[in-house]
């Protein structure tokens, strides 16, 4: 049987023939001369770039190339008798020395293709729950003491320049440490139905403004002509939520501001405001309120009734974008797989920025969800970039609840999973993997505006 080191190893060459016949560096993967393993200046050379390349991510560092007079990278003819200052047990007692937290490396030895010579190549897993910094300085200055050192566009291994370089590295870290969050986190994290209802309760005051909402926008609604986009004949979905928490006091027209300046993940954001008439937000019931019946966009994923209130309570309404006559589809055919996790993400990412700014530290978050008109709808990606099956719903609607709190933005995933996998159970028990919870989002909050 293989060992696991073999196989590592196969996958590696596997990976990296080609590459040895032109090879090029990139951000997560650096070259190196040969290097004279005993000197202190060649372990902080070689510790600078293990160290950036943990930061990064992960990546490889390969040993035995040099650039010649054309910037190629070539073999460098001065081999050395062994490869042993190469191996694992010599590279790990270099990190071991010189960085802080010390990390593990992988070697394998990759055979070039054509020549059958042997080249050490490193791997970090770029899994360290902490920034690492260098944790000594060589005398002549290939390392520098107490330098979080990072992968940077050339490419090159230095320190971080500006906040950018920061908020990226810290970033990765949270990502590491995301098990440890949720499981710190978990007592707000109700895995299924039963157990999100048994944890949460019923919120009268946050049902209340529920109903409240839907019966305003009914009232509104019932002046449109018969089959007009804004009266969702085929099915809507809300997004509610009420702030628990210490207000600061804001006035109506502070939150309001708030609400307009927020940032914008989506080309249709949530609770979107229109400058103009009829459309412009007004003052209802001591609400913002906003329906935009008249906007140009006349489908039901546009045509959005919306209220939030300065004590902490949001309410969305909004129409099908699948039954919108450019998505080419019969309306109430079709249900998009992966709007949901958007539309609720971003929703939560709005009610978590402008309650941070409402309430005080340690605030909570309390959500409901509706989704109607699912009956005889069947799963679809419009765009066909992903597939999560064509099963179709038999059940019409489905409401979900959660409860979240302030730090719901590093566990996002988990808590958009909470709240819309019972949905997808409706459509033939269909389960979502966790991955493309964290793609989807991911992809979402790099659009912002």
């Amino acid at each position: 049987m293989q060992s696991t080191q073999d196989m590592l190893n196969k996958d590696i060459n596997a990976r990296f023939e080609d590459w040895l016949l032109s090879p090029t560096e990139s951000l997560d993967f650096e070259v190196k001369e040969w290097l004279d393993m005993s000197d202190a200046e060649c372990q902080g050379v070689v510790a600078k770039a293990l160290i950036a390349l943990e930061n990064h991510g992960g990546g490889f560092l390969l040993f035995g190339f040099k650039e010649d007079d054309e910037k190629r990278l070539v073999p460098d003819p001065k081999r050395p008798p062994s490869l042993e200052p190469y191996l694992a047990d010599a590279l790990n007692a270099i990190v071991k020395k010189r960085a802080e937290p010390p990390f593990h490396v992988e070697v394998t030895i990759q055979k070039h293709p054509t020549t059958g010579e042997e080249y050490p190549l490193a791997r970090v897993a770029g899994g360290t729950k902490m920034p690492v910094r260098s944790d000594s300085a060589t005398a002549g200055g290939s390392l520098k003491q107490h330098v979080y050192y990072i992968r940077a566009p050339g490419p090159e291994s230095r320190g971080p320049l500006s906040g950018a370089e920061w908020d990226a590295l810290l970033r990765r870290i949270v990502q590491n440490q995301r098990d440890d969050i949720i499981s710190v986190l978990r007592a707000y994290l109700p895995t299924g139905p039963s157990a999100t209802a048994a944890a949460v309760g019923p919120d009268q005051e946050l049902k209340q403004f529920v109903e409240t909402g839907l019966g305003r926008w009914k009232e509104l609604v019932s002046e449109l002509p018969k089959g007009h986009p804004a009266t969702f004949v085929h099915g809507h979905y809300f997004f509610a939520a009420r702030v628990l928490g210490l207000p600061k006091g804001l006035s109506i027209s502070q939150v309001n501001e708030l609400n307009q300046n927020a940032r914008k993940y989506t080309g249709w954001p949530v609770f979107i405001t229109i400058h103009r008439e009829p459309s412009q937000p007004k003052v209802v019931d001591d609400c913002i309120e906003a329906w935009l019946s008249q906007v140009n966009l006349q489908d039901p994923g546009h045509t959005d009734f919306w209220r939030i209130s300065p004590e902490g309570r949001f309410f969305l309404l909004r129409g099908y974008q699948e039954d919108s006559a450019d998505y080419g589809a019969q309306p109430g055919a079709l249900f998009d797989a992966t709007l949901p996790i958007w539309r609720v993400g971003e929703c939560l990412l709005r009610v978590l920025e402008m309650a941070t700014e409402m309430f005080e530290d340690g605030f909570e978050i309390l959500v409901q969800c509706e989704w109607t008109g699912l009956a005889g709808r069947q799963l679809h990606v419009h765009n066909a970039r992903r597939y999560l099956g064509d099963g179709k719903a038999t059940q019409d609607a489905v409401r979900t609840e959660g409860r979240f709190p302030s730090t719901v933005r590093d566990v996002l995933p988990e808590a958009v999973k909470t709240l819309t996998a019972p949905l997808y159970a409706r459509f033939d028990f269909t389960e979502v993997p966790d991955q493309v919870y964290v793609e989807e989002l991911n992809e979402m909050m790099a659009r912002r505006r």
